[in-house]
């Protein structure tokens, strides 16, 4: 609530003139009924006074602003007395009888509430400062003070006096933001101010001083003078004693001092001193100072004359001085680097003046370059010139001369001009050497086979040599000056090449064409130096190149010959799986029923027609074969089975093959077994019999009379190892000692050869070196033409231990060894394929289902679990291939063995990668076939 404005000082005029009328007029009443007959004239008088005092009393509080309230105990307004003729939001007489919640409400009134409780439970006064509630933003004070009598006892009412202190509230929070901004005026200048008293010895510091020492406070005031002496570096702490002691009597007004602030920094302060007041008697009364924080200048200048030395020192590593011409005076100055360059002692300077010294030594020539420098008028900012000077020994030297900042007056006219001299001889001299250089090897480049050129930063050619000017058809001065991109870079390449120079990105090394005079475009190779200026910008790129059209020419056609190469490899290879492919399913089909057929208990006579047919129908299949082993050789995909078999069985069933052709040509065909030879050996017997079928072949054929022997010996044998020998030799026409190099060359024939009617693909001789090498070992010859020819080869094979698993061999007629209880399910498009897989699989006790094609295994592999697959590749509906990831999807253990006729080594690898586990070609050899299943069967 708002209280009209009334002065407290009315409260006593109310209790010493209002109160004491109304007693009066009591005792009247009082002596009136007592004393009727004695007093009745006076009393009549005296009542006829008293309307005369209140008036009175209102005139007096009318002449006041502030308002008075009287309340009970009860908090209740008894009487409101306040100037009337003030204009107020609200009548103060409204209170009257009333608490002040009925006018203010509950929380408005709570702060008055509390004051009033505080003055009838103390009987003290209190007062509270506060915003007017009715919005006038007026500052009120209101003083409550508990109402006694004359005798000093409370009267239970509490007078409350209402004023208006918004001029003073103004006034002090102008004086706390002075205040305010002075702490912060010295807090940005880092100064504390501080005050002595010599009366009470005591020493006030200001916090702003506190915070420049970085210290809390420093002891007591008996203290404060030592306790800041203590933090005074030692080395000044005697000095700033002695200045702090005779401030009183000392005329010095400032004196700095290093200083250690309690957390170890060092610090550099000033002490400055300000009023000084005294007594009558001359004694120092008073004094007031401040202390500043000036450690950023002192570090600033100690940098600036730190930064002074080391540049004097550099001005004299750099051989610069530095001069200064004042033209009011035409006086000029320097540094004293100006005389070591010229070799002179600095009297000399003194005495001559650098004018004087530069017209004594400068050169001739270079006499102009100075007239003009020291004609004020021409004189302008950062104006450079190079002059020589000849010193008094003899030696040339060259400065740079520069003319730095222009000091104008207020007109405008220069009246000080900055500048440096340097010697640059050494630059110079390197200028110099560098373009005698430049000279030099501008003259090799003119003379030799190679184009050169030479490219500012914006792409123009400011060096072109006559090889390069000759190529593109124009005259070697012609072309200087045109830009390089616009004028010779066809139009694909023109962007890439002005890139390239724009960019600052000019590579080491790039090939490209470029444009002739005639319309011709010619390739080159070039190689790039590339120069920078200061800021790392590209300056100038000089390039050599070469002039390979022709050699790009002839690169393009060995690579259009080498795709055409390529390309008919692939014919060639898919040519070849294809017919390897519908040779081999044919031939699958006729071996493996003689191989049925034979297990079948056949006569004697029909057993040896039987393997006959066998016999001959694997060497069919090992000619056939020839071609793909050796791409399967030359791309490294072929690699050795190793299995047990009778090596001299082996060989007796060779020489039987024979046996045949050689009786019809009348030749002898002989076989010599060592005895020491094993019975039986580790090895791949297919290749083995490619090696002696195409050598003993050779030998038929080209042995027209005489004999053919063929030769096992026992090298070496151990319990672990065999070394046989092997040789074959004829007395057939024989083989020129030119010729020989050339017999084991693919599809070559040797010449005497190519005259008969023997024409073969020439790939058997090929094929056994590459084999026998294969075998970690090599094949020699030896031959003469009309005397016959002699091969020889040894292969160290493994003999199997007596723990070693009995191969495939003896498991058609040993029961102890078979699959039983295995689940194979065998998948293939060709019924007859099927028939003899499962032939032998069921003669090995296997339980053998049958799927025609790749989506009929997926479905009976997700009905009935399979220990093995053998998997087919080309079916019809789904491949193998795509049947082998399905299944691996859901069972990735299971092993699945690729049978098929395409035996090129891409499919092997396809095949791999499907995730096949093994791979086996068609026709299939029982023993193979059973020895790679063998290895996923569990017992």
């Amino acid at each position: 609530m708002t209280f009209p404005d009334v002065n407290v000082l009315l409260i006593p005029v109310y209790y010493s003139v209002g109160l004491p009328l109304i007693i009066l007029v009591a005792m009247a009443l009082f002596m009136l009924l007592t004393y009727k007959h004695y007093i009745k004239k006076a009393v009549k008088t005296y009542i006829d006074q008293l309307p005369d005092s209140p008036k009175q009393l209102n005139s007096l509080i009318n002449s006041l602003n502030d308002i008075i309230f009287e309340f009970d105990e009860n908090k209740v307004c008894l009487n409101a007395w306040f100037n009337e003729f003030t204009e107020r939001v609200v009548d103060p007489r409204s209170l009257v009888g009333k608490k002040l919640e009925d006018l203010l409400g509950e929380e408005r009134s709570a702060k008055f509430n509390v004051a009033l409780d505080y003055v009838i439970a103390h009987k003290e006064t209190t007062s509270i400062e506060y915003i007017s509630d009715y919005g006038t933003g007026k500052w009120l004070k209101a003083h409550f003070t508990p109402v006694f009598d004359r005798d000093r006892n409370y009267t239970h009412r509490i007078s409350v006096s209402v004023s208006d202190i918004s001029e003073q509230k103004s006034y002090a929070d102008e004086l706390k933001e002075k205040e305010h901004l002075l702490l912060e005026a010295q807090t940005i200048a880092k100064i504390g101010n501080w005050l002595y008293d010599s009366t009470t010895k005591g020493l006030f510091l200001s916090t702003n001083l506190l915070l420049v020492l970085e210290t809390e406070d420093i002891s007591d005031d008996s203290d404060k003078l030592k306790s800041y002496l203590r933090l005074v570096h030692w080395d000044d702490r005697e000095g700033c004693s002695q200045f702090l002691s005779s401030v009183a009597t000392s005329t010095e007004k400032e004196y700095e001092h290093r200083l250690i602030t309690p957390t170890g920094k060092l610090k550099y302060i000033k002490i400055i001193i300000g009023n000084k007041e005294f007594h009558d008697d001359g004694r120092l009364k008073r004094i007031v100072g401040i202390i500043q924080d000036v450690t950023d200048v002192k570090l600033s200048e100690k940098a600036i004359k730190r930064g002074r030395s080391e540049l004097l020192e550099a001005q004299k590593i750099a051989k610069i001085g530095n001069w200064n011409w004042d033209l009011t005076t035409n006086k000029i100055s320097w540094s004293d680097e100006i005389a070591a360059i010229f070799e002179v002692a600095p009297e000399v300077v003194v005495h001559l003046g650098v004018r004087r010294l530069l017209l004594t030594y400068i050169h001739r020539n270079d006499k102009f370059i100075l007239q003009h420098l020291f004609k004020s008028a021409t004189i302008i900012p950062n104006y450079t010139c190079v002059l020589r000077i000849i010193t008094s020994s003899g030696k040339t030297k060259y400065l740079s001369v520069i003319v730095g900042n222009v000091l104008k007056a207020e007109n405008g006219i220069a009246r000080k001009i900055i500048g440096t001299l340097q010697d640059i001889t050494a630059r110079k001299q390197v200028e110099i050497d560098y373009k005698r250089t430049e000279n030099k090897y501008k003259l090799v480049l003119e003379t030799i086979k190679l184009v050169a050129i030479s490219l500012d930063n914006q792409g123009n050619i400011i060096f072109c040599n006559q090889y390069l000017a000759n190529l593109l058809g124009y005259d070697q001065k012609e072309i200087i000056g045109m830009h390089w991109s616009d004028n010779f870079i066809p139009k694909e390449c023109k962007q890439e090449i002005s890139e390239m120079i724009t960019e600052n990105a000019v590579p080491q090394h790039y090939i490209n064409p470029v444009l002739c005079k005639n319309g011709t475009e010619r390739v080159i190779s070039w190689q790039n130096t590339v120069s920078y200026d200061e800021n790392g910008l590209l300056k100038e790129t000089t390039s050599i190149g070469e002039d390979i059209t022709d050699q790009q020419k002839a690169t393009k056609e060995l690579i259009f010959a080498k795709e055409m190469a390529e390309k008919a490899s692939r014919f060639k290879s898919d040519f070849l799986s294809i017919m390897s492919h519908e040779i081999r399913t044919p031939m699958n089909a006729v071996l493996g029923t003689t191989n049925l057929l034979l297990l079948d208990n056949p006569r004697p006579e029909q057993l040896e027609y039987l393997n006959i047919l066998k016999f001959s129908g694997e060497n069919l299949l090992a000619i056939i074969n020839d071609i793909l082993d050796y791409n399967k050789i030359e791309a490294g995909k072929l690699e050795l089975n190793q299995l047990k078999f009778n090596i001299c069985a082996l060989a007796k069933k060779i020489k039987q093959t024979f046996t045949a052709k050689a009786a019809e040509k009348k030749l002898k065909l002989t076989l010599s077994l060592d005895e020491k030879i094993p019975e039986f050996i580790i090895g791949d017997q297919m290749r083995l019999s490619q090696i002696l079928n195409n050598l003993i072949g050779n030998s038929v054929k080209f042995t027209h009379r005489g004999r053919i022997s063929i030769e096992l010996k026992a090298e070496q044998v151990d319990e672990n190892r065999a070394t046989i020998r092997f040789t074959v030799e004829d007395t057939g026409v024989g083989i020129a000692a030119e010729n020989l190099s050339m017999i084991f060359d693919p599809f070559t024939q040797e010449p005497t050869i190519r005259n008969t009617n023997n024409i073969g693909t020439g790939l058997g001789l090929a094929i056994t070196k590459r084999l026998v090498n294969l075998h970690n070992s090599d094949i020699s010859v030896t031959s003469a033409p009309e005397e016959g020819t002699s091969f020889t080869f040894s292969i160290t094979f493994d003999r199997p231990q007596t723990e070693v698993k009995k191969q495939a061999a003896d498991a058609f007629n040993n029961p102890m060894l078979n699959l039983q209880g295995m689940n194979v399910l065998v998948v293939d498009d060709n019924k007859l394929n099927l028939l003899i897989a499962s032939k032998f699989l069921k003669k090995w006790q296997a339980n053998v289902d049958e799927a025609l094609n790749g989506q009929i295994a997926v479905n009976m592999v997700n009905d009935k679990a399979y220990d093995l697959i053998i998997m087919d590749l080309q079916m019809p509906v789904m491949d193998g291939f795509e049947a082998t990831q399905t299944i691996k999807k859901t069972q990735p253990t299971i092993p699945i063995i690729a049978l098929t006729a395409d035996a090129m080594p891409e499919t092997y690898d396809k095949a791999l990668t499907a995730g096949m586990s093994d791979y086996l070609t068609k026709p299939f050899v029982p023993e193979l076939l059973f020895d790679k299943v063998s290895r996923y069967y569990s017992h």
